[in-house]
């Protein structure tokens, strides 16, 4: 028979490691989220200075057809940014997604083996409270034992 404290041990071991396992995962989705959250940053701020420079340069008036071809070759080369920036934040969130969905299912294994963890101590306890009692009620036999039959 397995020695019941050295099993709840061992589960314990297994829930240490799983739980280091768990917290690398949660760390790793955090970055991923602060690394989704960077990009959106920065295409907002492209967003915003866009429009911003579009609007100054239409308030313009008599603007030169040099200015003119300047100025559009310009908002050409923020629609590529803007492009490029909104592909960043595309594989930046499926980055986020898979991150977080690694830190789920470690989550997950995590809780059950606490849960498991769990139910061996509660078995160990309830052992350890039989055995305990078994003892008892051999010591109490004993002792009654030799009160009714002195010679043994």
């Amino acid at each position: 028979m397995i020695d019941m404290s050295k099993r709840s041990k061992k589960i314990g071991k297994i829930v240490q490691l799983a739980t280091s396992e768990e917290r690398r995962h949660g760390e790793q989705a955090g970055r991923s989220q602060q690394q989704y959250n960077e990009q959106m940053r920065m295409l907002d701020e492209l967003h915003t200075f866009r429009r911003g420079y579009q609007k100054k340069n239409l308030v313009s008036s008599g603007v030169a057809a040099v200015h003119l071809q300047d100025y559009q070759s310009f908002l050409r080369r923020m629609d590529r940014a803007v492009l490029s920036q909104q592909q960043i934040v595309r594989e930046s969130e499926r980055n986020l997604e898979a991150h977080r969905q690694r830190w789920m299912v470690k989550r997950q294994k995590l809780e059950s083996l606490e849960r498991v963890l769990e139910n061996c101590r509660q078995q160990d306890a309830a052992y350890a409270a039989k055995l305990e009692q078994k003892q008892l009620d051999e010591l109490s036999n004993n002792s009654y034992s030799t009160r009714r039959n002195p010679d043994n």
